[in-house]
């Protein structure tokens, strides 16, 4: 599946990036990504999406923790986007909870495509990074 090798491909990007000129932060943003794709990858290989997806949404809720918690200890604007971009997935599954006739496709592709805004505001923070001894230009 060429969507996976692409998403994961624009994770390990990030995680990259984070790693090298991002602050503790944006690794931990990147690292949590990292961590909640593989928990995905590993405990819903192949999810159907006609049913919430239990698995899925407890990982999705750990990960809206994690970054509201990054939120918590920072002024920068990128936190509170990841954790509203979160957010926004936890609700696609509180509607199929709520709403069974939500089709399976429009429910996979919110839960799904919401990470790469998310990845790339990671991506821009850890990109724009100031690091010790760094002279702004």
């Amino acid at each position: 599946m060429w969507s996976i090798a692409i998403y994961y491909t624009v994770l390990l990007v990030t995680v990259a990036v984070a790693a090298k000129r991002g602050g503790p932060l944006e690794r931990w943003a990147a690292y949590t990504a990292l961590i909640a794709s593989i928990l995905t990858s590993v405990l819903a290989p192949f999810p159907t999406w006609t049913d919430i997806e239990t698995n899925i949404f407890i990982i999705d809720v750990l990960v809206l923790l994690s970054f509201w918690f990054i939120a918590l200890k920072t002024q920068r604007f990128w936190p509170y986007w990841i954790t509203g971009w979160q957010l926004i997935s936890i609700f696609a599954h509180i509607q199929k909870m709520m709403f069974s006739e939500i089709l399976a496709r429009p429910y996979s592709l919110l839960s799904i495509y919401i990470s790469y805004p998310i990845l790339l505001l990671i991506l821009y923070a850890a990109g724009s990074t100031r690091r010790k001894g760094d002279v702004a230009i």
